[in-house]
């Protein structure tokens, strides 16, 4: 007996919708964003090799040794964490930045570090560490 139309479409979607649903679900973590300044070289990942300033070092939290280098992350600004800035955030802006470094525990007070670059273009330079979705 053949398959009707209607079963074969509702596996079709099935099949292209599930991995489109399962990726946006483990994809939306929340974390704490933090800047830092030039240089930016040399770098855990990339040594003296420039990869542009759209960059960030992962924390403790999500460094996992060399496969967490060159990974691209979206970083949406959600809200302040200092009190004195009322709306750190620049409108719906996202940013995409490249891990090119590890950012020490001691020195570390955010999930990702991001470049003053990438930082700015998401939210006010005097925000300091805000909250994110990445």
């Amino acid at each position: 007996m053949a398959p009707r139309a209607t079963d074969l479409v509702l596996s079709l979607m099935t099949f292209l919708w599930f991995p489109i649903l399962l990726f946006r679900a483990s994809a939306q973590r929340y974390g704490i964003a933090t800047f830092y300044t030039s240089p930016y070289k040399p770098s855990a990942c990339y040594g003296f090799e420039d990869q542009g300033v759209m960059i960030a070092a992962a924390s403790e939290a999500i460094w996992n040794g060399s496969t967490t280098c060159g990974q691209h992350y979206q970083v949406t600004c959600l809200s302040r964490m200092n009190l004195g800035v009322p709306k750190p955030c620049r409108g719906s802006a996202l940013v995409v930045m490249q891990i090119v470094d590890r950012c020490p525990a001691n020195a570390c007070r955010g999930t990702i570090h991001l470049s003053q670059e990438a930082s700015a273009s998401i939210a006010v330079p005097n925000a300091g560490a805000i909250n994110i979705n990445y």
